[in-house]
């Protein structure tokens, strides 16, 4: 082997070397990342339905005082009302899930559909038992939905959600989870009692971070 053919081949291998070093670095970064987004003993989150053997699970959050701030209705205070409104409204809607830790219930996600002209849009909805906040669950959950829904309900083109403006940390889930901020409607909503303003976040069907999650 002469002295070209020895150099053309030393520079193969440090190409290769490199190529190596930098692909080794940028999965250590994907994976530093992921770690990032959800505490280790709160990765393994599931999405299922919820049905009337998880009532147990399900009076935990919705007699949470801190949950039961933000939520539209009055919370239930016993287990009969509590699985009238799982038949009479979870087991019939077309989008509702369990958001599970290792296939225990600790909170729902709910897509709604509209219908006529407005069928090119659905809102997304949540809660979480107040235990499990801020492990960067509810953002995972957001972005599995976000990576279903459009691929299940084809027709779909934006899912939006709409947030009371006094609660920060639900806007940074859907922040975190690839939504824009639209802006604020004023005395938009009755919330017991009270008129109050929600800030309009959305997602299209050909945003970025949609594909992102899809084709990845």
């Amino acid at each position: 082997m002469d002295e070209i053919q020895v150099e053309l081949l030393s520079e193969e291998l440090e190409e290769i070397q490199i190529k190596s070093d930098c692909e080794e670095a940028a999965e250590e970064i994907h994976i530093k990342s992921d770690n990032d987004e959800v505490d280790d003993d709160y990765s393994d989150i599931t999405l299922r339905l919820l049905d009337l053997s998880d009532i147990d699970d399900f009076m935990v959050w919705i007699t949470d005082e801190k949950v039961n701030k933000f939520i539209s209705w009055e919370p239930y205070t016993s287990k009969e009302e509590a699985l009238n409104y799982i038949v009479d409204f979870v087991i019939p809607h077309p989008w509702y899930r369990a958001i599970c830790l290792k296939d225990r219930p600790i909170g729902t996600v709910s897509v709604t559909k509209n219908y006529g002209n407005d069928s090119c849009r659905a809102e997304i909805g949540y809660f979480l038992g107040s235990k499990y906040w801020g492990k960067g669950i509810m953002t995972r959950v957001v972005k599995m939905v976000a990576s279903t829904i459009f691929v299940e309900w084809p027709h779909l083109e934006r899912l939006e959600a709409l947030v009371d403006v006094n609660n920060p940390a639900s806007q940074r889930v859907l922040e975190k989870a690839g939504f824009q901020r639209e802006g604020v409607l004023r005395k938009y909503y009755i919330h017991k009692g009270k008129p109050i303003d929600m800030v309009m976040f959305s997602l299209l069907s050909t945003d970025s971070p949609v594909n992102y999650l899809i084709y990845s």
